[in-house]
């Protein structure tokens, strides 16, 4: 089964009076159970494609289509819906909220969706990304760098979502942590089946995905 495609996808922005064209003319296709690395420089447009394929942002030119949906960037409330229930996100920074709780940040997905996650699962999901369930009643500013990753990804995961999208997840980490982090991604994939798109500029991330794609001039396509 395919999770998404991406067909003709370009993306330009503005800067000054010159035109930079991000994106040009991607064609994407990832089935349900990959786990894909997209690697290029800083600035190759991957921030932009992650975007655009997590619903976000709305390309300038082609298509996508999710979950088998032809998907309608005007339509908000659809994609609110579909990302909520459908994507979970990991993106660079963690994007916490610091007078939240780890439970409580990752929770927050599920409740906005209306549904108070048990303690069980909380736990369980604690336990899957690697942190000690001691953590749970601890504030951000009390994690590591590590430990606040395992956060961002254990919220990616509550609503178990069919697609999971990580942003650079391993930037601000240092080598053993971003390692441990990926590896736990790997595990998540082999066990649940989810698939996992992971934007990063480091081989050893990526040599632990699937398959690597490499984003440069605009244009994707596999590494060489």
């Amino acid at each position: 089964m395919t999770i998404i495609e991406a067909n003709g996808i370009s993306k330009s922005f503005k800067s000054g009076q010159k035109i930079i064209n991000v994106l040009e003319k991607v064609d994407l296709s990832i089935k349900q159970g990959e786990m894909i690395a997209i690697m290029g420089v800083s600035g190759s447009g991957k921030s932009t494609l992650l975007h655009i394929l997590g619903l976000l942002n709305e390309p300038d030119e082609g298509n996508l289509i999710f979950l088998g949906k032809n998907i309608d960037f005007s339509n908000e409330k659809m994609l609110a819906k579909l990302r909520n229930q459908h994507i979970g996100f990991v993106f660079q920074f963690y994007s916490l909220i610091g007078e939240l709780t780890v439970e409580e940040n990752i929770a927050l997905p599920a409740m906005i969706a209306g549904v108070k996650p048990d303690k069980e699962k909380l736990e369980h999901l604690m336990y899957l990304v690697g942190l000690s369930i001691d953590k749970k009643h601890r504030f951000p500013s009390m994690l590591s760098g590590g430990e606040l990753q395992r956060v961002a990804l254990a919220r990616a995961l509550i609503n178990n979502p069919d697609l999971v999208i990580a942003d650079e997840p391993t930037a601000n980490l240092d080598k053993a942590s971003s390692i441990d982090i990926v590896n736990n991604m790997k595990q998540i994939n082999f066990q649940t089946g989810q698939t996992f798109i992971i934007a990063t500029h480091s081989k050893e991330v990526a040599q632990r995905c699937k398959r690597t794609l490499y984003l440069s001039g605009g244009k994707l396509g596999e590494e060489t």
